[in-house]
């Protein structure tokens, strides 16, 4: 089923993107800050980059590593998957004629609840009758790339430009539009564009340094990623990111230790303790490897992870062993433990039989505590 949101075509995005940046760097001596600074306080969501690895590692392209939403919706998502009502709303009398301001609450509601669909409807309402109200205006593109259409974001960012040009996140919600469109480039003028409006927003160094990681230039990465540290101390989606740089850049001790610090400061255990045994297994610490993979996701599948990672350093007979317990861990069938176990006997074989029998009497177990 495709999208129910109309996406702006692609050439029109190219086309109203070089006159706003040129008016853009001409109004950078305008007078603003007080009156941006009220307007943000009132309703700019922060926004949280984390950023993972994939078992296929980094490509050209945008890989699973990158998650690029904001935390507070994607808290919302994940209380309607566990099936937890989200706070409770005023309830909104519906009987009389609303003004704009009202619908604006009711979208903000819908928007508490994840229902994006019902929030967009109450924004659009707003700016059909105002559509210079940035709030909604911001509100509805932030919901169009969380619905994945960043075309039509994109287009919504850049209309509040027409209103107030010296609006920092409109910049910032462009980039991340054209970095979900694989635009890096074009991304990383608007985040820079941002930072010229508003040199304290700290998210836009995050994303530049997914920018650079992205194009492989991990040093430079971890310099944005320290930046933004600077600026927002201990925020562990920064340290993810940070850790994950390090790895990139084959800094693995230097990984592990960030990932433990984002951990210690709060950060997602599911996702970065995976990060923390990838730096781990790069470390050759199997067993506190299984121990990171094992507190963000269930047995079967961290022995899988261990058993790719001995698969990797060419222990094939220790890689068969972790296979084999997380097929026997998992209560149904473990198709790609199966597979990757296929794979580590096929290896095996491959080695003549006296040195096969060598390394299977010196490595009987998955781990070293293991019978």
């Amino acid at each position: 089923m495709g999208s129910p949101f109309h996406e702006v075509p692609q050439q029109e995005i190219s086309t109203i993107n070089k006159p706003v940046r040129l008016m853009a760097l001409k109004a950078l001596n305008e007078p603003f800050q007080m009156r941006y600074t009220m307007m943000k306080a009132s309703f700019l969501i922060t926004l949280f980059v984390l950023f993972g690895l994939s078992a296929a590692g980094c490509a050209n392209k945008e890989p699973s590593m990158f998650t690029l939403q904001d935390e507070h919706y994607q808290q919302i998502m994940e209380r309607q998957k566990a099936g937890i009502t989200p706070e409770a709303q005023a309830p909104v009398d519906l009987t009389h004629v609303m003004n704009n301001d009202e619908y604006e609450q009711l979208g903000d509601a819908h928007l508490q609840q994840g229902d994006f669909q019902t929030a967009k409807v109450q924004y659009e309402k707003v700016l059909q009758a105002s559509p210079e109200r940035i709030p909604a205006r911001y509100k509805l593109a932030v919901i169009y790339l969380e619905k994945g259409v960043p075309q039509e974001a994109y287009h919504q960012f850049h209309q509040i430009l027409e209103y107030d040009l010296n609006f920092a996140p409109a910049y910032e919600g462009m980039g991340r539009a054209l970095l979900k469109m694989e635009r890096d480039q074009e991304a990383e003028q608007e985040f820079q564009a941002a930072l010229l409006y508003d040199a304290e927003m700290w998210t836009s160094n995050n994303y530049l340094g997914i920018v650079a990681d992205r194009r492989h230039d991990h040093k430079e990465a971890i310099r944005l990623y320290e930046v933004a540290l600077q600026k927002r101390t201990d925020d562990p989606s920064i340290l993810n990111n940070l850790g994950m740089a390090y790895y990139l850049d084959t800094q693995y001790e230097e990984a592990a230790r960030t990932f433990q610090h984002a951990i210690q400061v709060g950060g997602s255990i599911d996702k970065i303790s995976n990060n923390l045994g990838l730096a781990l297994t790069k470390l050759g610490h199997f067993d506190l490897a299984y121990e990171a993979y094992a507190r963000g996701m269930d047995s079967a599948k961290a022995y899988n992870n261990v058993g790719v990672a001995f698969l990797e350093a060419g222990k094939f007979a220790r890689a068969s062993r972790c296979f084999e317990k997380a097929i026997e861990t998992q209560p149904t069938f473990y198709e790609k433990a199966k597979e990757n176990l296929s794979l580590s006997n096929r290896m095996l074989s491959k080695i003549p039989m006296v040195q096969q029998q060598t390394l299977i009497r010196r490595e009987p177990a998955c781990l070293s505590g293991e019978i």
